[in-house]
């Protein structure tokens, strides 16, 4: 009885074993073989490489493609001595900011969460199945956080491509070169800080606020949503971290995809502030009065009508260092010049000080 036991142990443990094995080849296979674009770049540095920067990151800046063009790690450091940086991505959902910053955790923790909430707004959980979840989860290595993403958020007929994203990539395998196997990592954009920047003024068309109407009303959010909020505001926390909600300046009620949204944002906000007030989580947002006062005007900070160029970016970034530091108990760091952040601020000045260069686009 013994030996069949041992045997069985001993079956069960080489199957077990090979299992991990054959997901770790593939795991790796599928790193090699993926498209490397910058998107894979910010998830390696971020992630899988030991970047000093990295290490002393306090301020985590996450969310969407909102968060990416308004949160400027440069500005917070240059106004408010904050060491922060950048993590937002185009099309990510809170539930893959969860993901994420669950693997970010497993590097280093941070004094404060700013999450940017705009996908609270999502009539859908599978928003971004094909695209833009697809193109920041293909890079990550696999994790049981990863594992409940696809399963819970990607709906099951394209479920396999996530599982196995080398069925995409396999015929890459006779045109990978050593720079493919090799992936040296591009740090010529390193002074941005996971910041992406428009610098138009506009996109051709000057942009313009509705007035604002909130009547203070609140709505239920699509089926998930609120609770991938709570997670991720229970997952900051649990790991010592404060957390700030930043709805950021827009044009409300004007989507470029409305099938994809709730049709009232402002109810939307104010379900929100509810969810964050039972967590004891501030939200900065912004009125008409409010924008005013901190000098920003739709007209000359927004690229578009949902997305700040860099001079927004800048107006709206010291707003938030002078909220964080006013209100959150935060490391301030004063300037000094063998600190790293001032390194990559005096790259940001030299790149970005043309004004013209600014409007055209031709920086860097």
């Amino acid at each position: 009885m013994k030996d069949k036991i041992k045997k069985r142990l001993l079956l069960l443990t080489g199957i077990i074993s090979f299992v991990l094995c054959a997901l770790w080849i593939t795991d790796r296979l599928t790193t090699v073989c993926i498209t490397y674009t910058s998107k894979a770049d910010k998830i390696e540095k971020t992630l899988y490489r030991d970047d000093p920067e990295m290490d002393e990151v306090e301020v985590c800046l996450i969310g969407g493609s909102h968060g990416i063009n308004a949160f400027n790690p440069n500005i917070l450091w240059e106004s408010a001595g904050l060491h922060s940086y950048n993590y937002c991505y185009a099309g990510e959902t809170i539930a893959l900011s969860k993901v994420y910053l669950e693997e970010l955790y497993k590097k280093h923790d941070f004094e404060l969460v700013v999450l940017e909430p705009y996908y609270a707004g999502i009539n859908d959980k599978y928003f971004g199945e094909k695209d833009y979840a697809y193109d920041v989860l293909n890079k990550m290595h696999f994790s049981f956080g990863k594992m409940d993403y696809i399963n819970d958020h990607v709906s099951e007929e394209v479920r396999k491509n996530y599982w196995f994203p080398l069925r995409y990539y396999h015929s890459r395998w006779c045109d990978l070169t050593d720079e493919d196997k090799e992936r040296k990592p591009d740090i010529s954009d390193d002074w941005k800080l996971g910041q992406d920047h428009h610098f138009e003024v506009n996109d051709g068309n000057e942009v313009s606020f509705l007035p604002w109407a909130d009547d203070g009303t609140d709505c239920e959010l699509a089926a998930g949503i609120e609770k991938d909020l709570c997670e991720f505001i229970e997952l900051a926390k649990s790991h010592g971290s404060k957390v700030l909600l930043a709805d950021l300046p827009r044009r409300m009620n004007d989507s470029l995809f409305p099938a994809k949204w709730l049709k009232n944002e402002y109810a939307v906000l104010n379900r929100v502030k509810k969810i964050a007030a039972r967590y004891d989580v501030d939200v900065l947002s912004y009125d008409d009065a409010g924008l005013t006062e901190i000098g920003f005007d739709p007209a000359i900070h927004m690229y578009n009508k949902g997305h700040m160029n860099l001079l927004g970016s800048e107006v709206y970034s010291r707003e938030l260092g002078r909220y964080i530091t006013s209100h959150m108990d935060v490391s301030v760091h004063k300037r000094d010049a063998s600190d790293i952040w001032e390194g990559y601020l005096s790259q940001y000045k030299l790149k970005t000080a043309d004004a013209e260069c600014r409007q055209k686009g031709n920086v860097g």
